[in-house]
């Protein structure tokens, strides 16, 4: 199952990614790549940023995905105070 980690932002786009360890760093997964089981085509070099296929990108960046926020309890299920 697909479960995303980071956003693979870049000035329009915010892509879903999970991370996955390689010989060169980290393969960025999408679920289009993860569902069809090709290979990443986005990866993140130590020191060096992300890659396209080989070629270094320019004004990509990588987010953690934001927290899911709880649902605040309804006041029925709040027990009173004594």
């Amino acid at each position: 199952m697909f479960q995303p980690t980071h956003l693979l932002v870049s000035r329009s786009r915010k892509t879903p990614v999970q991370l996955m360890p390689s010989a060169n760093g980290l393969m960025l997964l999408t679920e289009t790549e993860f569902n069809a089981g090709t290979e990443a085509a986005f990866e993140m070099r130590p020191r060096l940023g992300i890659f396209c296929k080989g070629v270094p990108l320019v004004g990509y960046s990588l987010q953690p995905m934001p927290a899911s926020v709880p649902a605040a309890p309804s006041a029925s299920a709040v027990s009173p105070a004594c």
